[in-house]
């Protein structure tokens, strides 16, 4: 899962707006016990994922997910014996257990998709430079990023270079694992070391790291579009806060 650039009003929010909406989404599914709630979030960001121009019911994460979600669902189906029983050891409780979990589940994870693929990593370092963030944070975690995909090529290259040289990645499992421990991770420390030595080199010839402020290249700016997803992010908050005080009052009088 990685950031697709596209020209979507998704992609043109700012990446603050974006990182606010994940975060409320978050915490409403996590603490509202209600499964409605939970699987109308996952339904949206299905949507979302779709208008960015991903295709989450064809992708090749989708099979971890759905194992993921079924395999959270029965256990809290057969461990969960309170409630009334409905077929077997199977209780209404376990049920409504095993679906709010798998709804919270998979709008976390549908909706981390949908940030991830439309935010580009370095406009979401430089909006929280802009906003405070010390951009050497914001430096190591943009360095971060792109060693990571660095790491991601090396990875199949040195896997090919020992395939060549006859190492038997097709041994039993156990042997397996070990030899690709044994022949991947040091190449890849080697060269992981090589490129935070040219790094650090590079960065300190610039001077980086002496003023206590920097310039940015691009401003990420903000628009339309941002003012009206955080009109709506306050006033879905407020009808929640109103929801849920009326519903403690409405239980008390009862």
């Amino acid at each position: 899962m990685q950031y697709r650039p596209r020209q979507t009003a998704l992609h043109r929010l700012h990446p603050l707006t974006k990182l606010l909406w994940l975060v409320w989404t978050t915490v409403v599914v996590v603490f509202c016990d209600s499964i409605v709630l939970s699987l109308v979030c996952a339904v949206y960001a299905v949507v979302f994922l779709w208008w960015a121009g991903a295709r989450p019911l064809c992708g090749r994460g989708l099979g971890l997910w759905l194992f993921l979600g079924l395999a959270v669902f029965t256990t809290h189906a057969l461990f969960v014996h309170t409630g009334v029983p409905v077929i077997g050891p199977i209780t209404d409780t376990g049920l409504h257990s095993g679906l709010l979990v798998v709804g919270r589940l998979m709008t976390v994870i549908l909706m981390s998709a949908v940030f991830v693929i439309t935010t580009e990593p370095f406009s979401m370092a430089s909006a929280l430079m802009q906003v405070g963030l010390p951009y050497r944070w914001g430096f190591a975690l943009v360095a971060a990023l792109r060693m990571a995909a660095v790491l991601r090529v090396e990875v199949h290259h040195v896997y090919r270079a020992q395939l060549v040289r006859g190492v038997a990645y097709d041994a039993a499992p156990l042997r397996r694992w070990w030899l690709l421990i044994r022949h991947l991770c040091l190449p890849l420390l080697v060269s992981s070391l090589r490129a935070a030595c040219l790094l650090s080199q590079s960065m300190e010839g610039r001077g980086f790291g002496s003023h206590r402020r920097r310039t940015y290249m691009r401003e990420i700016p903000t628009s339309r579009c941002d003012a009206t997803a955080l009109v709506l992010l306050v006033v879905f908050t407020i009808a929640l806060l109103w929801y849920g005080v009326t519903r403690v009052r409405v239980g008390g009088a009862l």
